[in-house]
């Protein structure tokens, strides 16, 4: 009897053995994968860090680093993406798996609507409806979110085998004002015409000079050598991200019976680009004050307005 009773309990202890390494091996598949994702968490909480730090500045951000910051929160999303395309390896991680694609959908919907509505208010002023927009796109980033909060509860069920460390916590949203508040805000701080986050021209009248060229004395004054007429010149430059459109410049010239008015055209400009428009000669009289206004005349955006216009005093030796 104890004969047949060996091999008997040898094929029980056969099929255990069977089943715990079955169950073994499926524990270290799902910690594996909740490794995996805990990793791309870590990752996601820092680019979470990096859009409050710069949505919290960004009437100083220039476009340069805008689009750094999100095109590195995108491909961080990019991975997570591509993380959850597949189902799961077991079917105990599918609910998982479902909050987690979940979360990176929305939160990817979200980043990318705030980067290209935030451009896009920077590059038209004019644009009404983008205030909608970005506060869609905040929306989004508030609904990822929340789903990752799931995430983490869901993280604690007793049927999930505990990862090496829990989960960080994540959050995209920069802040946690209203929408339509917050989304006003960001808006009136892209379009601020100082900071260069816009693609715009930035035209400013750099320089003034005359022929003969002035010098000037021990007083501080502008002093023209002795002469009957003068050529005045002056430098535009397109300090902007963008190339400028044509655009007009004035000059007057007050100090004699009559001001003297010349008006000539500022061709495109390059970014960094930069042009000398010469006036026509104008007749001076010797020991006289006269002041020379530069003036642009801009009919499309720029994004500094204030240094279109230049004003110099001079006087005209007397000999």
């Amino acid at each position: 009897m104890v004969r047949f009773l060996w091999p008997t309990l040898l094929a029980g202890a056969v099929i255990v053995a069977a089943v715990v390494s079955a169950a073994g091996e499926e524990t270290r598949i799902e910690l594996e994968y909740l490794d995996q994702m805990r990793d791309q968490a870590t990752e996601l909480s820092r680019s979470g860090a990096s859009i409050r730090q710069m949505m919290s500045r960004i009437t100083d951000v220039d476009r340069a680093e805008f689009t750094t910051v999100f095109d590195s929160v995108l491909i961080d999303l990019d991975v997570a993406l591509a993380f959850v395309a597949d189902e799961p390896p077991v079917e105990s991680l599918i609910p998982v798996w479902a909050l987690y694609r979940q979360t990176v959908q929305t939160w990817d919907d979200g980043a990318n609507r705030l980067s290209e509505s935030i451009l896009r208010a920077a590059d038209d002023p004019d644009d009404v409806t983008v205030v909608n927009e970005v506060a869609d796109a905040l929306a989004d980033l508030r609904a990822g979110d929340n789903l990752f909060r799931d995430l983490k509860a869901e993280f604690e069920r007793a049927e999930i085998p505990d990862p090496v460390s829990p989960l960080v916590d994540v959050r995209m949203m920069p802040s946690d004002s209203g929408l339509i508040s917050l989304s006003v805000s960001y808006v009136a701080a892209a379009r601020l015409s100082t900071n260069s986050l816009g693609l715009r021209p930035a035209l400013g009248v750099s320089q003034v000079v005359t022929d003969p060229s002035w010098q000037v004395s021990v007083e501080g004054q502008a002093v023209v050598p002795a002469t009957e007429s003068i050529v005045v010149s002056t430098v535009i430059t397109n300090s902007g991200n963008v190339a400028s459109q044509p655009e007009t410049v004035n000059m007057t010239l007050n100090g004699g019976a009559e001001p003297v008015f010349a008006q000539a055209e500022v061709p495109a400009l390059q970014p960094d680009g930069q042009t000398t428009i010469e006036f026509p000669p104008v007749e001076v009289v010797l020991d006289t004050l006269y002041e020379i206004e530069i003036e642009l005349i801009l009919s499309n955006p720029d994004s500094d307005l204030t240094d279109n216009d230049l004003r110099v005093q001079f006087t005209v030796n007397p000999g």
